[in-house]
Parts: C-alpha cells; structure tokens; sequence
C-alpha cells in the first residue's frame, strides 16, 4: 500500500506541532480522523513513525529521513500551485508567434506592446520569416500561431482575417507620379518597376494585375522584402507596387503612396494549425492584435 498525499501532509502537520490535536487544527479535520490516518499510515509502512517524549509525539530516524523528502514534494506541489494560479490569470507564460517582416515590423510591435501592458508577465517571441516560412512553422508546431499576407492557399490551415487593404504604389515625392491620387497599371510599365518575385503572395498578385491589363510585369530591381522597395524608392531606384502595412508608422515626407487602379486586395491573417487549441495568452495576442489592426488609418 502507497500512502496518500492527504497521508503525507498528516505525517508532516502531526511531526511538525508534536500533537495529533494541534495537526487536526491546522488541517481543518478531526482529531479521530488523523488518528485513524496514522494508524493506517503505520501499518502501510512497516515501521515506527513516531515515539512519545514528555507528552508530544516526536518523529522517528526513519521518519525524519523521510520527512525531508516530504519537504521538497510539499515544496514542489506548492511551486506547482503557483503556476497554476500563474496561468489561470495570465502573470505567467510564453507566447512563440511568427510573422512576415512587413507585420513584424509593424502591425506586431503595436500589438505586442498593447499585450504586454495587459500581461507583462508573459513572455513574447516574435520570429520573423517570409508568408511560406510562416505556413511551414505554423503547420510544424514551432510556434503557436503566425501572422501573414493574403491571400494565400493553406487548407491545413485556420485563417483568421485581422485586416483587409489594397496595394498601393509607392513613388518618390518628386516623381512625376506623385501629384496624383491614383495611378493605373498600366501607366506603370513606363517606369522601373521594383518588387517581389513570384512565389510570395505580393509578387504572385502583382504578376497577376499585370497579366489582368495584358501586360507583363518586367522587374528591374526584385527584392524580398517591402521595406527594402520602399528604401528602394526612397533613394530614386525606381517605383514599387506594395503593401500598405509598411507605412502604419508614417509615410517618410519624401515617399508617396498612390491607390493603385484597378484595386488589387490584400491583407492580413493569422494562421494557427487546424485543430489546435490556443493557450489562453495566445488567444489574447490574437484578440489584441485583431483590435490593433482595426485601428489601421486606411488611406
């Protein structure tokens, strides 16, 4: 017979106070039922637990060594309880997310600081990849959720909409482009065209408003990245068909960005693995960066 953990902490009150009373009182029992444990107790294990000196009960040898043992189970069970408590109420935890550069550098910053204002006590780690890195760490389970463009092709998938916009073409402010409000795809062939291959979501859709208008999209600087077009721009290199998402935190005076016609969507999106279920925080990084992306100015 293996003694109980309502055993254990008897053995432990009754060796602690010295009295069978004094235990009861502090575990909020009966005297007759931590004596009824005792017995039961001594008889499971084999050997004396305690003698009696001067009316008080003392542990035996044998007790005492297994006393210490007790203290690091009670220890453990209490550091246990904590983190219990700890998640329940969110002071605790991680959350792993990844996200393509665009969102990382600036849907997620916003997102992640509302979080960890509400839940300093959580811990964030944000990795950043391209849409088809983000997909394959998703359906891995290296991280709990992702953060992506749209639209994309993931059936193995759970997408989660955070935010619907459109393309827009960023030109410099001295470009003779930037007095417009709108440009047309086909007026952009005249110009040197910056942007992402096919394969990612912004290329495939930039190849595919080209192709809508009979033309074919001939890059003359490709890069991976929005924010490497847009320095791109920035210094004269050419013109760039891009998200809107890079400038959440401002347009540089000396960049312009133009609705593009026709209108070509885009978005954002969490992704988490079909059938997963979110830890408590990571429901909540999601909902916040739900509300962040709500508040996006549109253009």
């Amino acid at each position: 017979m293996r003694l109980t953990y309502r055993q254990l902490e008897i053995l432990h009150a009754v060796a602690r106070h010295g009295t069978v009373t004094a235990a009861a009182e502090t575990l909020g029992v009966s005297q007759p039922a931590v004596s009824m444990m005792l017995r039961e107790s001594q008889a499971a294990i084999g050997f004396p637990l305690f003698g009696r000196r001067k009316g008080r009960l003392h542990p035996t040898a044998e007790l005492s060594v297994i006393l210490a043992e007790m203290d690091r189970v009670f220890q453990g069970v209490a550091r246990i309880d904590r983190l219990i408590d700890g998640i329940r109420d969110m002071t605790v935890g991680s959350v792993v997310a990844a996200a393509t550069p665009t969102l990382a550098d600036h849907l997620l910053p916003r997102a992640v600081a509302a979080f960890r204002r509400s839940r300093p006590g959580i811990q964030v780690a944000l990795q950043t990849m391209d849409n088809l890195g983000v997909i394959e760490a998703v359906v891995r389970e290296r991280v709990d959720l992702g953060f992506v463009l749209t639209p994309l092709v993931a059936p193995d998938l759970q997408v989660v909409a955070l935010d619907e916009t459109e393309l827009v073409c960023a030109v410099p402010t001295s470009h003779p482009l930037a007095g417009r409000d709108s440009v047309a795809v086909r007026d952009l062939p005249a110009w040197p065209l910056i942007g992402v291959g096919r394969g990612l979501p912004l290329g495939d859709l930039v190849e595919a408003a080209f192709a809508a208008e009979g033309l074919r999209r001939r890059i003359a600087i490709e890069v991976t990245q929005t924010s490497v077009a847009l320095s791109l721009v920035r210094a004269g290199a050419g013109i760039a068909i891009v998200d809107p998402y890079g400038a959440m935190s401002g347009v540089p005076a000396d960049l312009t960005l133009l609705r593009l016609h026709p209108r070509v969507s885009v978005g954002a999106a969490a992704i988490v693995q079909r059938g997963r279920a979110l830890s408590r925080a990571a429901r909540l990084l999601l909902a916040t960066t739900r509300r962040v992306a709500s508040m996006r100015n549109s253009l």
